[in-house]
This record gives C-alpha cells, structure tokens and sequence, in this order.
C-alpha cells in the first residue's frame, strides 16, 4: 500500500476531524443541543482514529501519524480477533450517538463513517481485513499476498516512510527489521488457513511475487 493510497484512504476522516464546525444552523433544534452532539461525534472520531492507529502501526507510518514506528501490524489469529472486536464496538458506538440531533453537514459525515463500519462488518465474513479505512479493494486475512500488495510491499514502504531525523528514528527501525521475521511468519499461517479454506490468488497476480521478495 503506497503513501498516496494510504492519504486517500485516510482523507474522508481527516476531513471529519478537523473541518470546521460550520453546520451547525442547517437544521432545526437549540443551537447548544447541536453543538453538544457535534462534539461528542467529533471527539468519538479523534478517538477512534487514534485506536486505528495504534492497531495499524504501518498505516500511521504512512500517514505520519507518531508513537508507531516501532511495531508491525499484527496478523496474528488474536491481532484479527481484536480488531474485529474494535470494529463491532465502533459501530455499536456511533449508533448511540443520536444522528437526529446533528447538523446537517455532520448527519453527512455520520452516515459516510456507519457506510465504512457496515461495510467492513459485512467483509468480515470473506475475510477481509476490519480496518474500515483502506483502499479500493480492502486487504484480505486469507489472500494476504498478490503483485500489488502484501508483506514484501508493506515492509519495505514502512521501513521507507518512518522518519530518519534522531538516534530514536534509528531505533525505530532497527526495532521493526528485528521483529520482521515473526511478522512473515503470521502471514504465511494467512496464506495457509486461506487455502485450507479455498481461497488462493490467481496465479498471474503471484507470477512476479518471488521477484519482489
């Protein structure tokens, strides 16, 4: 996943958090009721991007996010049980958030974030990866690997995108090259469960695959 993707993934929240808080008078209601609810939907959005972050390290590289650069994704059996944990709390938090009492421009905002959670919910049944923000075509726990994306990828993008400017910069990826081989080894397990399954690429998209490795 290159660092454009990465921004366009991440632009829609972006745009949540810090477009101003300008719709407030498109709807009926006390304007101290909207703000309120308007607050509590923005600060619901700060947190959950940050707990995205902390889940997808290599993604808070690629988007500059800081405190992350030291760990890999974890594709573990246990990594994907908490991330599809925090993905149905996601959800079940942002319905109780009353919509109704939004702004107008923030019932918008509501309804793009549920369409991403509904829709991540709905992969999960494929496989795909619960992280709601990503590109195009979500990333896949059974089919981890192809030409355009995986762990060859990832790997070496993340390394490429953490800063180099301290000695702790330096330590940073120092730490992830030594923990890499306990990553590849999660995704080899991906790729094997996926087969036991029935899921397995195309071979044309692994055909240059052994080159990138």
């Amino acid at each position: 996943m290159n660092r454009l993707s990465l921004f366009l993934g991440a632009f829609v929240i972006v745009l949540f958090l810090f477009s101003p808080l300008s719709g407030l008078g498109q709807m009926s209601g006390t304007p101290s009721a909207q703000t309120q609810a308007t607050q509590e939907f923005r600060a619901y959005l700060q947190e959950d991007w940050k707990l995205w972050m902390h889940e997808y390290p290599e993604m808070a590289t690629g988007v500059g996010f800081p405190g992350e650069n030291r760990r890999w994704n974890d594709y573990s059996p246990a990594g994907y049980a908490a991330h599809e944990k925090h993905l149905h709390d996601d959800l079940k938090r942002l319905l109780a958030i009353p919509r109704s009492a939004l702004p107008l421009s923030e019932q918008l905002n509501y309804d793009l974030y549920r369409e991403l959670l509904e829709t991540a919910v709905e992969g999960l049944k494929f496989g795909d990866d619960p992280m709601p923000i990503h590109e195009v075509v979500p990333a896949n726990r059974w089919i981890p690997l192809n030409q355009m994306d995986g762990i060859p990828q990832s790997a070496a993008e993340a390394i490429a995108s953490t800063p180099r400017e301290s000695v702790a910069d330096y330590e940073d990826i120092l730490a992830r090259l030594e923990a890499l081989p306990s990553v590849v080894d999660q995704v080899v397990l991906n790729l094997r469960e996926g087969l036991a399954k029935g899921y397995s690429p195309p071979k044309t998209t692994m055909r240059d695959v052994p080159k990138q490795v």
